[in-house]
């Protein structure tokens, strides 16, 4: 199983990533961030992607699941916006 996530280095990202590279029945997993971080979990490959400008469309492709955990914080005195 091919898994991607998006907003893979937010809270519950790096938990949702440890428990897929743990996981038997993945075969890999695409973390998805804004900034790549230093960690390098098993079986991990990381993308970095802003979410509110890139073409993720590619990287979604053959991918058996996709978790979305991405989420716009950013301008926070406008929440219309976010």
């Amino acid at each position: 199983m091919r898994v991607v996530v998006v907003g893979a280095t937010g809270n519950v990202g790096t938990s949702v990533i440890r428990a897929l590279s743990g996981d038997p029945a993945v075969t890999s997993v695409l973390g998805v961030a804004r900034r790549r971080p230093d960690w390098h979990p098993d079986k991990t490959t990381w993308l970095t992607a802003d979410v509110t400008t890139a073409d993720l469309a590619p990287h979604f492709a053959g991918a058996d699941a996709v978790v979305h955990l991405a989420w716009i914080f950013q301008p926070a005195r406008r929440p219309a916006v976010t």
